[in-house]
């Protein structure tokens, strides 16, 4: 398995580390077999994290329209995440604003996905990483 976070590298860090925190949270919603068990320390517990790495990737010559359209037809898990997400932090604001509406009419700053290795890599494989 492997997980890709494509990001608008356009948006102000603070925004873009939101947005990456957001999509990391949602891509991995319900993973269970990616996501590893809460570790005790002496005197600390550690939160669980992902078992498989996240690549931070820019979309290039592509946009993220594209890059979403292509993930859904390659059967891959993705999660936009979209400028509406961002602009509120009432989570019933944010559903009324994206409910119903086609991708096309919403603002994408950036695209989690998550799948077999070929199919992420068929997806991500020429795009730059995000440095």
């Amino acid at each position: 398995m492997k997980s890709a976070i494509i990001i608008n590298p356009e948006l102000p860090v603070g925004y873009l580390a939101n947005a990456v925190a957001c999509i990391a949270s949602g891509i991995f919603l319900n993973g269970i077999d990616l996501v590893g068990p809460e570790i005790k320390g002496k005197d600390v517990d550690y939160i669980p994290i992902t078992k498989i790495p996240i690549l931070l990737l820019k979309p290039g010559t592509k946009s993220l329209l594209e890059l979403c359209k292509q993930a859904r037809s390659l059967g891959l898990k993705y999660m936009a995440f979209t400028k509406e997400a961002q602009s509120t932090t009432d989570y019933d604001m944010y559903e009324k604003s994206v409910s119903g509406l086609p991708l096309e009419s919403v603002t994408l700053l950036g695209l989690g996905v998550v799948g077999p290795d070929n199919i992420v890599n068929s997806l991500v494989g020429s795009l730059p990483m995000l440095r």
